[in-house]
């Protein structure tokens, strides 16, 4: 059994990964108005990058003209910050990749997989087995998901090979991503660290949209989403992974970062007016019970 101490770390650090996760169910709801206002895929992703690069430039200017330290990286340090970012910016491709071809119900469920991979993640890691309050707060976080998602009433139906695929692969990077955030370069300041990750999930956006200054876009209303985009979808869950994931279970921090969905589901009612059925409020408390489940132990030991 933990200490008390210990105890009350976990929890701590759960709730800052919980926040994390929290962020990106911002995202969902703030795309589709992007969408609404005519701006593209590719646009909408550069824009993430973009705004994110800019936020944590101006950051690294402000600590330089405070005169805070920055330790120098080594080529191979900024390369896998990079490579982190590259990782992100996979997530972000790959969802909107797969609902280009399968519903917005299953492209979610699909997503959500990123649950139970941390669980693998932490078995290929640590050769443990994960614990019994993990793998049953996993499995009530995949029922609530089929829940809010809305795929029971819609019904699958026929589903595109290439939307299941792009979906998959979405889940991985996604697990990947809270996985790396903390292990990967933890001790550099987190201005720094973010810097060089953005360096790789900018450069996802130019690959996607290469004419994206050129063309202008910035001018023409994308700004306004990408100043939320930005923070939400990569800086706040770069610096609050950053923070907690180091302190808990690969399986732990994507059982945590759940919290994605209830937001996700409460913004589209509240910004977009989407319509939300009893089984999907029921699927989000369910989800919310699965999150509180993960943190029985620690409880306890309090």
């Amino acid at each position: 059994m933990l200490p008390a101490g210990g105890a009350s770390s976990r929890l701590r650090n759960s709730a800052i990964v919980f926040v994390g996760g929290a962020c990106y169910g911002v995202v969902g709801a703030v795309v589709k108005l992007a969408y609404a206002d005519g701006f593209t895929f590719p646009q909408v992703v550069c824009s993430q990058a973009f705004f994110a690069t800019v936020v944590f430039v101006l950051w690294a200017l402000v600590d330089r003209l405070r005169g805070a330290h920055r330790p120098r990286l080594a080529a191979r340090q900024r390369l896998k910050l990079a490579a982190m970012g590259l990782v992100t910016g996979g997530t972000t491709t790959f969802y909107y990749c797969a609902l280009q071809f399968i519903p917005a119900s299953v492209g979610i469920t699909l997503l959500f997989q990123f649950t139970w991979l941390g669980l693998v993640f932490e078995v290929a890691t640590t050769r443990r087995r994960p614990t019994t309050a993990a793998l049953i707060a996993a499995a009530i976080i995949m029922v609530g998901t089929v829940m809010s998602s809305g795929i029971v009433e819609a019904g699958v139906g026929s589903l595109h090979p290439l939307g299941i695929v792009f979906g998959l692969l979405a889940a991985v990077c996604c697990a990947s991503f809270m996985f790396l955030s903390g292990r990967v370069e933890t001790d550099v300041p987190v201005a720094q660290r973010g810097l060089w990750a953005c360096c790789g999930y900018l450069l996802t956006g130019f690959v996607l949209c290469p004419d994206y200054l050129p063309s202008g876009v910035l001018l023409q209303g994308i700004a306004q989403y990408g100043v939320i985009l930005g923070p939400m979808a990569f800086v706040l869950p770069m610096v609050l992974f950053g923070i907690g994931c180091k302190h808990l279970s690969p399986g732990l921090s994507t059982v945590m970062a759940a919290s994605e969905l209830p937001i996700s589901v409460a913004l589209s009612v509240l910004l977009v007016h989407e319509a939300v059925t009893p089984l999907q409020l029921a699927g989000v408390g369910v989800i919310l019970l699965g999150i509180v489940a993960a943190q029985t132990p620690a409880f306890r030991n309090r």
